[in-house]
Order: structure tokens, then sequence, then C-alpha cells
């Protein structure tokens, strides 16, 4: 077999090994909750309207650009967890943003 062959082959392997690790290391990056911040309900203004209001929430994550999704998560999952420190158990989110700099904010409340 050709060595120019073997190397190019080789070359494509790695690439495409590289490409895998680096792929599946920044999507399984996403931060986990605590049992209490998953109890943390995403609401609308209308299901929280006899609600207790507990203070405002926001996120943030260096994970932007081609891993927005798994930034943005990480900035609920930041919010949620100060959410549960003010004894809330819902959030009404006022912004998702991705981009470079994925940021979120919220209003916390504590329903009955």
């Amino acid at each position: 077999m050709n060595t120019s062959l073997v190397n190019d082959i080789y070359k494509k392997i790695t690439l495409i090994c590289v490409i895998a690790i680096f792929s599946f290391s920044l999507f399984s990056c996403a931060t986990t909750l605590s049992p209490q911040a998953i109890q943390i309900h995403d609401a609308d203004m209308a299901t929280v309207k006899n609600c207790k209001y507990v203070g405002d929430v926001h996120g943030s994550s260096g994970w932007g650009n081609i891993a927005a999704s798994t930034g943005i998560q990480n900035a609920k999952n930041e919010a949620r967890e100060q959410a549960t420190s003010m004894g809330a158990t819902h959030i009404v989110w006022n912004n998702i943003s991705g981009g470079y700099s994925p940021y979120v904010s919220g209003k916390s409340y504590r329903c009955e």
C-alpha cells in the first residue's frame, strides 16, 4: 500500500476521533441541579398570579457560541439554584439570551 495513502487515511481517522471526543465533551458539560432546584417549575404570569414574589434570579455561562444550548441550560440551572435558596417554587423567565455569553433572568415565586 502507498505510504502517502496510509498517512492520509490515518490523518482522517485521527481527525474524526478528535472531533467526536470534542463534541462529546462539549455537549456533556451541562451543570447538574440539586434535588431542590429540580422542583422549580417554569411558569407564566397567569400561573403565578396568586403566588408570592420572592426575588429576581439571574444566571450566566461561559459555554456560548457553538455550545449555546449547553450554556443556556447552565445559566438556567444557576438561576434555579438561586430560586431554591429564596424558597421559590416557580420561575417566570424574563430574558433568555444565547450567543457568545448565554444569560438568563427571571422572577421567582413561591406558590402554595
